[in-house]
């Protein structure tokens, strides 16, 4: 008997040791899952979670802007026939909702809303997640409408995801099977030397109108990988030849060794746009240099290319092309004169509608290869300048063509380092 009574009290000993750690490493928000210490805002339950624990919220409206410091993981949950758990920026609220500085941050079924924010300067945001000097993983996870309450003019403000580090350390973070719309600079930003994205599997678009937007930008040493996503509808109330304050699907600026792939781009102003700024070099992001944009679908590219590429050793191959206004690849020196613009490849490609296949600026031609296209329902197999004539490729659409001006509104915005989260 007395056997009996110790192996119960060793099962016993057992049980409370392998239950324990939930208990310890979890807590709730809400009272969905009441065996767990529960709290009735997200902010108080990280503040009680363990480090590398995790934060189940319960279905239901947050008005709160997050900040976390320390790795744990933030999940939402499904409960009574919903798994809607809604963040909204507070009423009047500017700066990040989720702001996060630690490693090891993961984040995922949750919906990230701006609206409501009281952001009417340049700086002050709205963005859904921000990521600085960090790492982990947002996955399954919906960023809508972060733009600002009141116009702002050629501001890079509004993310939805932000990536980023102050040049001294690092940031890497994947974003994946989630949906990014309604913002008003970039759906996704990677941004210093030492920040770094996988990115995939997402629905990235639907921005509203503002600055130079962009589904995916990639800048000033940030790298990374882009994956078989859906970019769709970036487009800016611009005027041709305003290329600088465009609407793109994926820029890469000042940032080298980005690889795209397998994206579908669509309803945009140019859907592929790489390029450097004069100044980049001397502050130590070099120029667009080296990356590879491989079987991607771009099509509906509105007013200006498919692909701009204002860089050196940039490999552009195996893209299916449909539908551009002007050329399906550009190659061009107009970002950095003289520096940029060399040694890129244009080869393997689709194109099916299109003013050229190819245009290619006098001060940077004889140096890109072009190698074999197929191509179908252009004006233009290949042209060789820096003006089209009034009046050229109108069948497919297409403004008259004049010089393209360097990315003088572009540059301005984006070249500036971004500042510290205002709400830290």
């Amino acid at each position: 008997m007395l056997r009996k009574v110790q192996m119960l009290g060793m099962v016993m000993a057992v049980l409370v040791l392998m239950h324990a750690p939930l208990s310890a490493s979890s807590v709730a928000v809400g009272t969905c899952e009441p065996a767990l210490p529960h709290f009735s805002t997200i902010q108080a339950a990280i503040n009680a979670s363990a480090k590398g624990g995790t934060v189940l919220v319960c279905p239901g409206v947050y008005p709160e802007q997050l900040q976390v410091y320390n790795p744990l993981t933030l999940r939402g949950m499904d409960s009574g026939g919903s798994n809607l758990v809604l963040i909204t920026m507070p009423p009047g609220g500017i700066g990040n909702q989720i702001y996060v500085q630690a490693t090891g941050v993961n984040i995922s079924d949750l919906t990230i809303d701006g609206s409501n924010n009281g952001v009417t300067l340049c700086g002050q945001g709205p963005t859904g997640i921000y990521y600085w000097l960090s790492s982990g993983t947002i996955n399954h996870v919906t960023v809508r409408n972060h733009s600002a309450s009141v116009p702002i003019a050629e501001c890079n403000s509004g993310d939805g995801i932000f990536v980023g580090t102050d040049n001294s350390g690092a940031s890497n973070v994947t974003i994946e099977f989630s949906s990014i719309h309604g913002f008003q600079a970039n759906g996704i930003e990677v941004n210093g030397r030492g920040a770094s994205a996988t990115i995939k599997n997402n629905t990235i678009g639907g921005n509203v109108p503002g600055p130079a937007s962009n589904g995916i930008a990639v800048w000033l040493g940030g790298t990374g990988t882009i994956t078989s996503n859906s970019i769709i509808n970036v487009l800016e109330p611009i005027a041709y030849p305003n290329l600088g304050g465009a609407g793109y699907g994926i820029i890469v600026e000042c940032s080298q060794g980005v690889t795209a792939s397998s994206n579908t781009i669509g309803d945009t102003q140019a859907g592929i746009v790489v390029s450097s700024a004069s100044n980049c070099p001397s502050l130590g992001y070099g120029n667009g240099d080296g990356n590879t944009f491989s079987h991607n679908v771009i099509s509906q590219t509105h007013i200006f290319d498919a692909v701009y590429v204002c860089g050196n050793f940039n490999l552009v191959t195996s893209n299916t092309i449909n539908s551009t206004s002007e050329a399906a690849v550009r190659f061009d020196d107009s970002c950095n004169s003289g520096v940029s613009g060399f040694n890129n490849t244009f080869t393997s490609n689709t194109v099916n509608e299109a003013c050229a296949t190819s245009l290619i600026d006098p001060a940077v031609a004889g140096t890109n290869t072009i190698g074999s296209n197929s191509a179908y329902n252009v004006s233009f197999d290949q042209l060789s300048g820096t003006v089209l004539g009034a009046g050229f490729c109108s069948a497919a659409g297409a403004p008259a063509i004049v010089k393209k001006q360097p990315f003088t509104s572009g540059a301005s915005s984006t070249m500036a380092q971004r500042p510290l989260p205002v709400n830290r």
